[in-house]
């Protein structure tokens, strides 16, 4: 009995002492704190060099949870004349959280002696901690996401600390759950309703909630139904069986910008479930074939009317989920399957109400080439051989029909009655050599830009082609500079040169040329304006192939002796130029289809071909109709006959 009053007068001793002891530290008011930590100025130099600001908002704090037990109840070490450097605050003191705390990555790290980490206040705050209902408070829904992304949205510390998502927040805040919070739904989920807030893991623990295998249960606390449905489903069952290529939840909507099926960006859209999220793994040979499971199901789906419909933006036609349901995703073996044979009926009737047994007859994802249609092979064979034949004999025909014109039209060219020689043998040999080096440097060129394309691989395959490539391409390159030479010596230097150069040269003339032309091709002037030597088209033209020839050498030179180019300019400049490159190759190209090839052939005055790049001679007509002012310079005023004419003219 006396040992235990004993031990009570120890324990009162102790008490009073404790109180006795710590009474010069629960003395301190709060405005003696403010005396010098309430002036915004206040700061000071701590050990490692840099400047921390010690000022705290007395309005702020008298406004948090911690206002009314006073500055000492955290600083217990504060006294009226104390040092800086007071220990750390303890908040597991007070709070059992701070136990969870430590497990979690944050308070590992911090452990650690991270500086990245400082504990409790990076995410609640210092002297303005508030409670997670409050708006103002760091932690509330609402302001989750800028406060996790905080750290989480810092490119550095994502990169040091190998965070796999690098910015989370601004992906929630497109989500469908921040919206509902920012609309006043507080059921929605945040940050920590996924994640958990001091017992949060990393996603690789199995005791994590967002562990692969327990996001479905993480989800189903706010979505049940969902999560019963799942469960039951084949991805369910699987992902339970420890099977690691099945879905859950996140594989489907998104880990943080989970959005509803009605947006149209959304991963559960109906439109996009065929394109993209259920085709990542159902078109998947590597995963598919590990379970058995057929691919290439999308491809019947876009092939069949239900396809072309969402394809065409319908947004009511059925796609995957509108069949296979959404969560409760069954084997079509299985008899509660909504694709099962069975229940076909009934599933195509939520659309089609007067679906029959009928719509349960046959395969649904078929494709003709599929093994085993042979009703679809056999149709298809017969049409390819009947396209093969009808269209292949027309084509024949008419290659026969096209080349019978142009060697007529070819042969009457060459006749020099009748005709006017424009160019002298000296220039067509010229336009043909330039013509085969630009097909080459083509070819060539582009086969480096699209190696995979099937006729890279049929002109330059392997390791032996891509070194022809280049060879054909710096010769064709080297071929292509020689005529450039050529061509402006004979500008510059010859009389007749000069001539050609005075003629090719662009005015204000061509310009109006231009508008009168177009005016006349719409109908709003009966005849369109007369032509010169060259018209505005042609000029066009030559000072376009000057322009790309000149940019093209430059810039493929450069490429060509990369080293010395290195010397005195940085990569960035190479990179640059390489694209010019590109893309001027691509400007030429698209030039010759599109405009020279149109009034060399597809001109109906010109269709099937205008042999004057070969044979040098227009025709007398073609010379009247489209250089009135060359035939009349060089043919009616000089008073010549068509002989005398055409004599002329081969000088």
């Amino acid at each position: 009995m006396s040992i235990s009053v004993s031990k009570r007068c120890l324990f009162g001793l102790a008490l009073v002492a404790s109180a006795l002891l710590s009474m010069s530290a629960w003395a301190i008011d709060d405005s003696e704190c403010l005396f010098c930590h309430g002036d915004v100025n206040f700061k000071a130099t701590t050990a490692d060099g840099t400047v921390k600001q010690f000022y705290v908002d007395e309005e702020m704090f008298a406004a948090s949870v911690h206002g009314k037990e006073g500055c000492v109840s955290c600083h217990t070490d504060a006294t009226t004349d104390h040092k800086p450097g007071l220990k750390p605050v303890g908040c597991a003191d007070c709070h059992e959280e701070g136990e969870a705390y430590a497990k979690s990555p944050h308070g590992v790290l911090l452990s650690t002696g991270s500086k990245d980490v400082t504990g409790c206040a990076d995410c609640h705050g210092q002297h303005d901690i508030r409670k997670i209902d409050d708006p103002l408070s760091h932690v509330s829904k609402a302001n989750q996401p800028k406060t996790c992304g905080k750290c989480h949205t810092n490119p550095n510390l994502v990169k040091n600390h190998l965070i796999s998502v690098a910015n989370p927040s601004d992906a929630y805040l497109k989500s469908g759950h921040a919206h509902a919070i920012a609309t006043g739904n507080k059921d929605a989920a945040a940050c920590t309703s996924c994640h958990g807030s001091h017992n949060l893991l990393p996603s690789d623990d199995p005791a994590s909630t967002v562990y692969r295998k327990n996001v479905s249960k993480t989800c189903g606390k706010c979505h049940p139904k969902q999560l019963a449905d799942y469960e039951k489903s084949i991805h369910g069952r699987a992902m339970a069986g420890g099977i690691k290529d099945a879905p859950t939840c996140a594989d489907c909507h998104g880990e943080h910008d989970i959005e509803g099926p009605k947006v149209r960006e959304s991963q559960v859209n109906a439109r996009q479930q065929a394109v993209d999220t259920c085709t990542r793994c159902h078109d998947n040979e590597r995963i598919m074939s590990r379970y058995g499971v057929v691919t290439g199901r999308q491809a019947s789906y876009m092939d069949s009317f239900h396809g072309l419909a969402s394809a065409g933006g319908s947004e009511v036609v059925a796609t995957c989920a509108s069949c296979h349901e959404n969560h409760l995703i069954l084997a079509m073996t299985d008899p509660q399957s909504s694709v099962n044979e069975a229940n076909l009926p009934k599933t195509c009737g939520k659309c089609h109400k007067d679906a029959s047994i009928n719509f349960a007859q046959g395969k649904v994802h078929i494709m003709p080439t599929d093994p085993g249609q042979k009703a679809l092979g056999i149709v298809r064979l017969l049409y390819i051989l009947l396209i093969t034949l009808v269209i292949g004999g027309m084509v024949f025909h008419n290659t026969l029909s096209m080349a019978r014109k142009a060697v007529t039209k070819f042969w009457s060219e060459m006749d020099t009655k009748g005709t006017y020689r424009r160019f002298p043998r000296s220039m067509t040999i010229g336009h043909l050599v330039l013509t085969l080096s630009f097909v080459a440097l083509c070819v060539s060129g582009f086969a480096l830009r699209y190696p995979e394309a099937w006729w890279v691989k049929l002109l330059f395959h392997g390791e032996t082609g891509l070194a022809a490539r280049g060879v054909v391409h710096r010769i064709a390159a080297v071929v292509l500079v020689a005529v450039a030479i050529v061509n402006a010596a004979f500008l510059i230097f010859t009389k007749m040169g000069r001539r050609e150069l005075w003629m090719l040269m662009m005015g204000l003339g061509d310009f109006r040329d231009m508008f009168l032309n177009m005016a006349y091709m719409v109908g709003l002037r009966p005849h369109p304006p007369k032509f010169d030597r060259y018209s505005y088209i042609e000029k066009f033209e030559y000072w376009g192939m000057w322009w790309g020839t000149l940019l093209m050498i430059l810039t493929g030179v450069s490429m060509w002796f990369v080293n010395v180019f290195l010397q005195f300019l940085p990569k960035v400049a190479l990179d640059v130029i390489a694209l010019i490159h590109f893309y001027e190759a691509w400007l030429a190209v698209l030039t010759i289809v599109v405009w020279h090839l149109y009034y060399m052939i597809f001109d109906p005055h010109t269709y099937p071909m205008n042999w004057s790049w070969i044979t040098g001679r227009i025709t007398v007509e073609d010379f009247k109709e489209r250089h009135p002012l060359e035939y009349k310079r060089e043919w009616l005023d000089k008073g010549m006959t068509d002989d005398e004419a055409n004599t002329q003219g081969d000088k």
